[in-house]
């Protein structure tokens, strides 16, 4: 693997752990706020993949009125960032297998192929 790769498995590391800080500190403040339901459903459904954008969303629909300006605006940068490097890596992952196929298929060109006979049983009434 190399190095390019490792520097951004941990640049998207530490952006997921930014970004999950980010997601429980807009929950804590829907409790505050009495939106108790739905920092619960956010809880929950973190687990499907919807809770997150929930929170996303509803952090930013009363980011002035909870004052969650700059914590929304950090979340939108990890998110933007995830998404970049994250599309970085599938090209250094692709960059990095591009020469694997071909010598894979050498090999197999090189194995010796046998005869091999196939025999068919008639099924039985």
């Amino acid at each position: 693997m190399t190095m390019l790769a490792l520097l951004l498995y941990l640049v998207v590391l530490v952006v997921s752990i930014a970004s999950l800080v980010c997601f429980v500190m807009v929950v804590i403040e829907m409790f505050k706020h009495d939106q108790t339901g739905l920092g619960i459903a956010c809880i929950v459904l973190i687990f499907c993949g919807i809770g997150g954008l929930i929170a996303f969303v509803y952090g930013w629909i009363k980011n002035n009125e909870w004052g969650l300006q700059k914590i929304m605006l950090v979340w939108t940068v990890c998110v933007v960032m995830g998404l970049v490097v994250n599309v970085i890596l599938v090209g250094v992952g692709a960059t990095m297998t591009r020469g694997t196929a071909t010598e894979f298929q050498q090999q197999l060109d090189s194995m010796p192929i046998e005869n091999v006979e196939i025999e068919f049983e008639q099924p039985s009434p």
